[in-house]
């Protein structure tokens, strides 16, 4: 009778501990890079409207995430909200400037105002900040890489488009000939620029260009991970 007894009250003790346990543990609280990580992972299937609410939530758990504000300006960008992308992108940037993936945020501003026009901004931003801040020796293939379609390449080509535009032939010849060169063609421009058939050529090579790159023709590998900088993507 007592051994039975015993063994009741174990059985009872176990279950106890059983129902207990789970009430026990501690609410899974998401950090605002959960947030972002289910952002992206939205990005990634082109659900965009769901994304924008991740990344949204993601800012106003903590409004100094710095990959929430990218989020934000590469969706914004998709959606055609280019000027609601180059606010994310800048009200970031007035906070900090110095973290890794800010390449992230010049490409993203440079496609954003090269989408509105402002072919001055679009060139800034492509040239001083981005090509400005590569360091070739960590970022020398950088890639975007939550679409890794979206890379140097681009920038550079958006470089060339609004220095055309600009009237700036020789830069826009420059940056052709330096697409070129990244690809791994062999390919030089030398034309004149001042005549009209100079000019024609270098459009042609452009829209050449243009076409090539979006359909990934390139000779960039961005999963490679051999770099340690932003733009290498494991």
């Amino acid at each position: 009778m007592i051994n039975h007894l015993k063994s009741t009250l174990i059985l009872l003790a176990i279950t106890l501990v059983v129902i207990f346990l789970p009430n026990c543990r501690g609410d899974i609280i998401a950090t605002d890079e959960d947030y972002s990580t289910y952002g992206w992972s939205m990005y990634e299937n082109k659900d965009y409207m769901d994304a924008l609410v991740w990344f949204g939530d993601a800012i106003k758990k903590d409004s100094s995430h710095f990959d929430a504000y990218n989020g934000m300006g590469w969706t914004m960008g998709h959606l055609r909200q280019v000027d609601s992308s180059v606010y994310y992108f800048q009200k970031y940037l007035s906070q900090d400037s110095s973290f890794v993936d800010v390449l992230d945020f010049y490409a993203g501003l440079s496609f954003a105002y090269n989408a509105i026009g402002n072919d001055t901004l679009a060139r800034r931003y492509a040239e001083t900040y981005f090509f400005g801040n590569q360091n070739s020796d960590l970022d020398a293939d950088w890639c975007f890489c939550h679409n890794t379609d979206i890379n140097q390449l681009d920038v550079r080509l958006i470089l060339a488009i609004s220095e055309f535009r600009m009237a700036l032939f020789d830069n826009c010849q420059s940056s052709v000939n330096q697409i070129y060169k990244d690809i791994g063609l062999s390919t030089v421009l030398n034309e004149d620029l001042t005549t009209v058939q100079g000019r024609t050529v270098l459009v042609g090579h452009i829209s050449s260009l243009q076409k090539s790159i979006k359909s990934g023709e390139n000779g960039l590998n961005c999963s490679e991970d051999d770099g340690s900088g932003g733009g290498y993507c494991s």
